[in-house]
């Protein structure tokens, strides 16, 4: 009998290991810290049979039994049985910690030593705000008018320390001299989100806020205030949160049921985020309170708000685009398309740019497709549609009549937008799958294996580039580099990169080294 009852709790501690592998759930953006994250969501459950076993055989009768057991076990499998200690005491340490956890207000706390007075201090201008994923409506990643870094030389990095696994994809935001970011974090036993404010100039920390879930989502800056969603596709209940952009305290919090992959866009206050399965939502941008709520739609990316109306696309069910009234949520067209819609809207006079294609940030689908779609802002007819051959991913970046757009094909495309036709197309050779960012004369992109290009915006030819793999490990870069400062800033899977001109002293030392 006593057998049995190990074999029984055995079997279900497998079950359930393997059940939390199948049903690993669809989205284009796969948990970034998955095996860490798996691990958490199935400590509770590991815990649950253990505590059912010891319940089991712990009787007054089989005390003894049981310790000479364990003991047994113990001599036998010295190896075996000092991990399982590890992991049931750490266990434990973790449940009590979650027991301890306040609410998610109390635990959004600023961790930099920065005081206010030295953050308060007056500027002659105010600098742009960094009102939507990519800066604003036509995502170019560039609101400062400043020209980008024209050769490529590291100004600064940041890295986190203390033995905690960080990701970067979120996509940075650059206000002023300062740079916002989020990321995904976890350590052996928990997994969390991050918010941070950096000094632009130096990398310095000024401080940094720390939601309960992991971040994808990409922070928007508008009045003094940092708006960003948390949480993946598998988690649930998630909040978009209102940060003091000065310190990084928690103003307000909007609870949804879902996870809030989407970048927030705001516009005449109010703020317009997609909730993943729960729908689109848009509140009140100065206090977090509701005015309205688009249901039964699943929604990770950006909405972008243009004359009056409030668009969005779903890459789940029926793919299809949507265009409702900003102010009241009302539908006033929606757009049946044939695959599905991931990339974040643009817009300009009379039209919006969609990117389509299936498949993820890690792989391409089986049979993979992709490209953009150019629709009339007013009906949502199709203008034009330029097919790629794998799917775009990214926001499609408007400037000047061209619109900009990479894919998991391995190019970088400029096409005339008012009819789609290609102005040129420049073969990197490996998938892109964040947004380029535009200047007046570069297009600076970055690709899965860790390299930063800059191209030649009339000609499409690079003009440099700038392997990651030199400081990193060349890993995929998921984030966006935003272009501000004269300098380029972009997230990657450890590390926070500023990239500026390369000096003389640079190059001198770059002698040396030879």
């Amino acid at each position: 009998m006593k057998i049995k009852g190990t074999h029984f709790i055995c079997g279900a501690i497998c079950f359930s290991f393997a059940f939390n592998i199948a049903t690993t759930a669809h989205a284009v953006i796969p948990q970034l810290l998955g095996p860490l994250s798996a691990l958490v969501s199935i400590l509770p459950q590991i815990l649950v049979f253990v505590g059912i076993a010891v319940l089991a055989i712990f009787k007054p009768s089989t005390y003894r039994l049981l310790i000479s057991y364990i003991r047994g076990f113990a001599s036998r499998h010295k190896a075996i049985a000092t991990v399982l200690g590890l992991v049931i005491v750490a266990g434990f340490v973790w449940f009590v910690y979650q027991v301890l956890q306040p609410d998610h207000l109390s635990v959004l706390k600023a961790t930099g030593n920065v005081h206010l007075s030295e953050q308060s201090t007056a500027r002659r201008h105010e600098p742009p705000a960094w009102s939507a994923f990519r800066g604003g409506v036509t995502r170019t990643g560039h609101v400062d008018n400043l020209p980008g870094p024209r050769n490529a030389a590291i100004t600064w990095t940041f890295k986190e320390t203390g033995g905690v696994m960080v990701d970067f994809s979120s996509s940075p935001a650059v206000v002023g001299d300062r740079v916002y970011i989020a990321s995904a974090q976890g350590s052996i036993f928990s997994s969390s989100g991050a918010v941070y404010c950096l000094d632009a100039n130096s990398g310095k920390v000024l401080w940094q806020s720390r939601p309960p879930f992991q971040i994808f989502s990409s922070p928007t800056v508008v009045g003094g205030r940092v708006y960003v969603g948390e949480g993946f596709h598998q988690d649930t209940d998630c909040h978009l949160y209102c940060l003091d952009a000065n310190n990084g305290d928690a103003l307000w919090e909007f609870q949804t049921t879902s996870h809030v992959e989407s970048s927030p866009f705001v516009s005449q206050g109010k703020v317009y985020f997609g909730a993943g399965a729960d729908g689109v939502y848009c509140i009140d941008a100065l206090e977090g309170k509701e005015i309205w709520h688009y249901p039964s739609v699943h929604v990770d990316i950006s909405p972008a708000v243009w004359k009056g109306i409030a668009y969005f696309g779903s890459g789940y069910g029926e793919y299809t685009i949507y265009a409702v009234d900003a102010n009241d949520g009302r539908e006033i067209w929606s757009t049946r398309v044939d695959q599905p819609v991931w990339g974040s809207p643009s817009a300009n006079e009379n039209m919006i740019y969609f990117g389509l294609g299936n498949g993820n940030f890690i792989r391409s689908a089986p049979n993979p497709g992709g490209g953009v779609i150019a629709v009339n802002a007013q009906t949502g007819e199709q203008i034009w549609a330029y097919e790629a051959a794998d799917a775009v991913l990214t926001a499609v970046a408007y400037q000047n009549g061209v619109v900009y757009f990479g894919s998991r094909d391995g190019n970088i495309y400029a096409l005339n937008a008012t009819n789609g036709e290609r102005r040129w197309k420049f073969s990197i050779g490996n998938p892109i799958v964040s947004s380029p960012a535009i200047t007046e004369n570069s297009v600076y992109v970055s690709d899965d294996s860790g390299v930063i290009y800059s191209i030649d915006i009339v000609r499409g030819n690079v003009m440099w580039q700038f392997d990651t793999g030199k400081i990193g490990n060349g890993e995929p870069i998921y984030s966006s580099p935003a272009i501000a400062n004269g300098k380029l800033y972009v997230g990657s899977k450890e590390y926070i990169f500023c990239l500026g001109e390369k000096t003389m002293s640079d190059e001198s030392l770059q002698l040396e080294d030879r």
